[in-house]
């Protein structure tokens, strides 16, 4: 009898793809009650994040699959909460716009990368940047005060600020990675 064995750090990564519903419902709803569950649920999804890497070279298990499919968890993840708050006034909508033109631009690189059979790992600004945003977004679900604007406004600044510069970072060394460009020597 063949009997697969459970792929955990992709099955971590499938679990943060799912938690995007949830979240997203949970967000629309706008109640104080609502946004207190779309938090639990974000924050589970975040430390997936982080878990399902781990995991994945604590078991020797890293795969292509996952190098492809934890990248895209992260951007549905961010992408769908953030348009949620958008929706509902909670987000400001230049700065999702800012956040999701440039994950939209990563990704295209990535799938380039892919086609020419070459990889588009993930750079420490990068992570950075994930890392940033995941705060952030977190504490824009949560129903605060204004008196937390100034703490929301810093994440959102460092988010940001990573965002655009690990964006360029990408960019900058797109042709190297990509093998578009001969090294003169």
């Amino acid at each position: 009898m063949n009997r697969r064995r459970i792929h955990w750090p992709n099955a971590l990564t499938a679990l943060r793809i799912v938690l995007v519903v949830p979240v997203v419902i949970l967000t629309l709803v706008d109640t104080d009650a609502s946004s207190w569950v779309a938090f639990l649920a974000f924050g589970l999804a975040a430390l997936t994040d982080g878990l399902d890497g781990y995991v994945a070279r604590r078991m020797q298990l890293v795969s292509s699959t996952g190098q492809l499919l934890d990248p895209i968890a992260d951007k549905m993840l961010v992408t769908a909460a953030m348009v949620a708050l958008v929706v509902v006034d909670r987000f400001p909508a230049w700065a999702a716009i800012v956040i999701v033109a440039r994950e939209v631009a990563v990704s295209a690189l990535r799938i380039v990368a892919s086609l020419r059979g070459r990889g588009f790992p993930a750079s420490l600004a990068g992570k950075g940047k994930t890392g940033a945003q995941l705060v952030a977004v977190l504490l824009y679900i949560l129903p605060l005060g204004t008196g937390w604007r100034p703490l929301k406004w810093s994440f959102l600044a460092l988010a940001l600020v990573l965002t655009v510069g690990s964006g360029l970072d990408y960019l900058i060394r797109a042709p190297r990675l990509l093998g578009t460009r001969t090294d003169a020597r």
